[in-house]
C-alpha cells in the first residue's frame, strides 16, 4: 500500500515537476509521519530552513494553521523554488481531511486541465460568445456574458517553472468573477434551478479571527447535511443572486447561508467556474469532507461570499455540461 499512494503521486505531479521528486512540507507532525510511511519525501517546515538549495527545489506546500507559514519565511526558504501550494488550512487542515485531499491529488490530472483551460479561456475571451448553457440530469443554468468578462486565469501549462509558486485551484477551475468596482453588476449574468451535489467551505488566511467562527458555522450546517444523507441542495438563481438553496428534506437554508457569507453581500455570486479536474471520479468524492480538491470535479460550481467578511461557500455540481448553444 505504501508504494501504491507514491506512485500515483509520482505520476500525477510528473508534469508539475518533471523528473524532480517533490518534497512535502507541512507544519503537522503526524502527516509528516503518514507520508513518511507512504515512502514520500515529507519534513516541518521549519525543518527545510537548514536544507540545501537542490533539495529546495520541487515543494508540495500543505498549510494547516494560518500563522505557521508567513510569507516572508516561505520566501526566504522557497526563493527559486518549484511551489504547488495545496490549502488545506483554508478548508480543513484535520488529519482526516488532509490525508483525503492527498489521495484526490494522486488521482488528479494536470496534463488534461491545462489543455482544456487553455480551450476555455479561447473560448470565454471570443467576442462573438455571449451565452452559455449548464446542462444535466439535475437541472440547467444560462451564464449571459457581457462585454466586459473578469476571470481568475487558470494554469494552461502543467509545468511549474523555477520560483513559480500556484495554488492547486488555479490548475482545475475557469472562474469568472465580479469586477471589483462594481459587485453588484458582474460581467456574468446566470440564471436557473439546479440540484447541488456537494459543497466546499473556504476562508481567506487574511480573515480577521473574530470572524473565523463563519466558515466553521457554515461547514457544520452544510457538511452536516452531507453526513445526514439531506443533499442533494436544490438551488435558485435569479440574475446571479441566490435566490432558494432548500435541502433534500424541503428546509429553505438562503436565511442562514446570507448571514454565514456576509448579508452585505446579499447572496451574490462572488464566483461561477467550469470545473476541470478529469482525474476525479465524482461517484467516489466524500461530501462530508471539506477539501479543496472536491470543487475541481469535473462540471461546473459556484460560490457566494468572499473568505474574507464571510464565509466562502461553493456549490458543486459534478457532471455538468457547459456548452455554447450555436
Amino acid at each position: 500500500m505504501e508504494g501504491e499512494l507514491k506512485g500515483k503521486l509520482k505520476q500525477s505531479l510528473a508534469p508539475v515537476f518533471g523528473s524532480s521528486e517533490p518534497l512535502f512540507v507541512t507544519e503537522d507532525s503526524t502527516l509528516v509521519s503518514w507520508l513518511r510511511t507512504h515512502d514520500l519525501k515529507a519534513h516541518l517546515f521549519d525543518e527545510v530552513a537548514g536544507f540545501p538549495k537542490h533539495r529546495r527545489k520541487s515543494i508540495v506546500l500543505l498549510p494547516t494553521t494560518v500563522d505557521g507559514m508567513s510569507f516572508f519565511r516561505l520566501e526566504r526558504f522557497f526563493k527559486g523554488s518549484q511551489v504547488l501550494i495545496v490549502p488545506l488550512v483554508a478548508f480543513d487542515p484535520s488529519f482526516e481531511a488532509s490525508i483525503y485531499t492527498i489521495k484526490l491529488l494522486a488521482s488528479s490530472d494536470f496534463v488534461r486541465a491545462t489543455k482544456d483551460n487553455a480551450r476555455w479561456i479561447s473560448i470565454l475571451e471570443d467576442s462573438e460568445v455571449r451565452r452559455l448553457v449548464c446542462t444535466g440530469t439535475y437541472g440547467e443554468l444560462e451564464i449571459i456574458l457581457k462585454e466586459r468578462l473578469d476571470m481568475m486565469l487558470p494554469r494552461t501549462q502543467e509545468g511549474l517553472l523555477p520560483g513559480e509558486w500556484e495554488a492547486i485551484g488555479m490548475f482545475f477551475e475557469i472562474a469568472m468573477i465580479p469586477d471589483n468596482e462594481d459587485f453588484f453588476h458582474p460581467g456574468f449574468v446566470v440564471n436557473g434551478e439546479v440540484e447541488v451535489s456537494g459543497v466546499a467551505v473556504a476562508h481567506h488566511r487574511i480573515m480577521p479571527k473574530e470572524l473565523t467562527y463563519l466558515p466553521q458555522r457554515a461547514w457544520q450546517l452544510l457538511g452536516g447535511l452531507a453526513r445526514e444523507g439531506e443533499l442533494p441542495l436544490k438551488v435558485k438563481i435569479e440574475n446571479s443572486q441566490l435566490t432558494e438553496v432548500r435541502s433534500k428534506n424541503g428546509t429553505d437554508l438562503s436565511v442562514e447561508i446570507r448571514e454565514l457569507s456576509n448579508p452585505q453581500l446579499e447572496l451574490m455570486l462572488v464566483e461561477m467556474a467550469i470545473s476541470n479536474n478529469p482525474g476525479l471520479d465524482a461517484h467516489s468524492l466524500d461530501w462530508g469532507i471539506n477539501s479543496v480538491l472536491n470543487e475541481g470535479a469535473r462540471g461546473i460550481h459556484f460560490a457566494v461570499g468572499d473568505g474574507v467578511t464571510g464565509a466562502h461557500i461553493d456549490f458543486i455540481c459534478p457532471g455538468m455540461d457547459v456548452v455554447v448553444p450555436s
